[in-house]
C-alpha cells in the first residue's frame, strides 16, 4: 500500500521494521525506488538531478505558443501521470511525490535554514523552453505565477522555481494522485512556505489550507497507530491557523495534540531564588509538564517513530552569564519535585506550540513576558537544557 511509503516520507526517516520492508519491496522498483532512497537519505538534489525527473520535465519535447512556465509544468506532469507505459501508476505518483517533497525541502534550505543550494533547476528544463526565454525572464515569469490575490512575492526570494514546481504538483495535479491519501498534508507544508514570502495573508491559500486539513482529517484511520505523526499534524495545523489569525481553530488543534500526547502542561508556583543576594525563597512561576498515568508504556512503544536525541557533544554550549546579581537559572528549594519527564521531539514541539499559542493570544505586557519565561527558562524546560531533539534527522552540510 502507498500509505506505507507516505508515512516514512512524512516523518523523514525509517524505523527498523520499515527499513526491512522497504529493502524488500519499495527500493527495488527501478523508477521510484532510487528517488525514495535518496529522499530519505536527505539527498534532495540527487532526486531533482535524476533521469526520472529530467524525463518528467521534458514532457513531449514541445513548447506551445504563448504557454507560460506554470502551464508548461502542469502539462508535462499530467502527461507523465496519465501516460500508459511500462511503469505502474503507483510508481509514477511516487516519483512525482518525491519531486514535490524535494522541492519543498530545498526551497526551505535556500531561504531559511541554509546552506545555499548549488542546484540550478533552469538547467533541468528542455532546450525548447529555454531557447526563447532568458533566465531573467524565466525568473520573472516564476515570480508572477507565485503572486496570489494581488500580494507580491518577496523580491529577494531564492530558487522560486522550486516552490512553483511544488505548487503545480500539489495543487494542479493532485486529482491524478488520489492514491496518495496524505498528499494534502504536503499541500499544507507548501502553503506554509508560500505564505511566508507574500506581503500579506492570501485568501486563496487559506481556503486551500482548510480543504487540505479536512482531507487529511478524513484519513485519520491511516494515522491511528502513528501517534507521533498525529501530534505533529495537529501542531502544523495550529501554526497555520495562527498564521491566518484563526485563534479558536489553533486552540482546538493544540488541545487535540495534548490529548494525543497524554501530557498535562500547566503553570505552577514553587519557592526559589533568582539573585545571588536573595536570602529567602520566594514564589517563582514554573512550567509543569506531567504524563497521564499509564502513558509511559505507550511512550516506549512509539519511541522508534520519534527522532533520536541529538548527541550532547553536538548541542550548543550553555555558557554561564556570571552576572553580579542574577543567577544563571532559578535555584529551587525543592528541585526534585519539579523534574520534567523525558520528552520526545514531538512532545517538546508541543510545549513550544502551547507557548506560541499563549503568546499570540495575550497582549504585550510584563505579566505575559513573565509567563513566557516559564517556557523558555533553562531551569524549567529541558529542551534548552540538554535533551534537544531536532525534528529533522538530516544533516545539512
Amino acid at each position: 500500500m502507498l500509505i506505507s511509503v507516505e508515512i516514512p516520507v512524512l516523518r523523514g526517516f525509517l524505523t527498523a521494521s520499515e527499513a526491512t520492508n522497504w529493502t524488500q519491496d519499495i527500493v527495488t522498483d527501478a523508477e521510484a525506488g532510487p528517488l525514495l532512497r535518496a529522499l530519505l537519505d536527505g539527498d534532495f538534489e540527487a532526486v531533482l538531478l535524476s533521469p526520472q525527473v529530467a524525463n518528467v520535465l521534458t514532457g513531449d519535447g514541445s513548447c506551445r505558443d504563448g504557454e507560460d512556465i506554470e502551464a508548461y509544468l502542469e502539462r508535462c506532469l499530467l502527461l507523465y501521470l496519465t501516460a500508459h507505459g511500462d511503469g505502474q501508476p503507483n510508481n509514477r505518483e511516487l516519483v512525482v511525490l518525491a519531486m514535490a517533497v524535494s522541492c519543498l525541502h530545498l526551497f526551505a534550505q535556500s531561504n531559511w535554514t541554509g546552506p545555499p543550494v548549488s542546484l540550478h533547476m533552469w538547467d533541468r528544463l528542455p532546450s525548447v523552453l529555454l531557447s526563447s526565454r532568458s533566465p531573467q525572464l524565466l525568473t520573472e515569469a516564476t515570480l508572477s505565477s507565485l503572486l496570489l490575490d494581488g500580494e507580491s512575492v518577496y523580491s529577494l526570494v531564492v530558487n522560486p522555481f522550486l516552490l512553483l514546481l511544488a505548487r503545480v504538483i500539489l495543487t494542479k495535479c493532485s486529482a491524478k494522485m488520489e492514491r496518495l491519501q496524505l498528499l494534502p498534508w504536503w499541500t499544507l507544508r507548501y502553503i506554509n512556505l508560500h505564505q511566508q514570502i507574500l506581503e500579506a495573508r492570501s485568501p486563496q491559500l487559506l481556503s486551500l489550507a482548510h480543504c487540505s486539513m479536512d482531507r487529511v482529517l478524513k484519513c485519520q484511520s491511516a494515522l491511528s497507530d502513528q501517534r507521533s505523526l498525529a501530534i505533529q499534524f495537529h501542531l502544523e495545523c495550529a501554526y497555520i491557523s495562527l498564521t491566518y489569525y484563526e485563534y479558536g481553530s489553533a486552540k482546538e488543534h493544540i488541545n487535540t495534540a495534548k490529548e494525543l500526547s497524554g501530557l498535562h502542561i500547566n503553570m505552577t508556583g514553587a519557592l526559589g531564588k533568582r539573585t545571588r543576594f536573595q536570602e529567602k525563597f520566594l514564589a517563582q512561576l514554573l512550567l509543569e509538564v506531567k504524563r497521564q498515568e499509564g502513558e509511559e508504556e505507550a511512550d516506549q512503544r512509539v519511541s522508534e517513530t520519534s527522532p533520536t536525541p541529538t548527541p550532547q557533544a553536538s548541542l550548543p554550549k550553555d555558557y554561564h552569564l556570571d552576572d553580579d546579581t542574577l543567577l544563571d537559572r532559578i535555584t529551587l528549594a525543592e528541585p526534585d519535585l519539579y523534574q520534567l519527564p523525558d520528552l520526545s521531539a514531538e512532545e517538546q514541539a508541543l510545549v513550544l506550540g502551547v507557548c506560541t499559542d499563549f503568546q499570540k493570544n495575550n497582549p504585550v505586557h510584563k505579566l505575559t513576558a513573565e509567563e513566557l519565561l516559564a517556557f523558555t527558562s533553562v531551569s524549567s524546560f529541558t529542551v534548552l537544557l540538554a535533551r534537544i531533539n531536532w525534528f529533522s534527522t538530516i544533516t545539512l552540510t
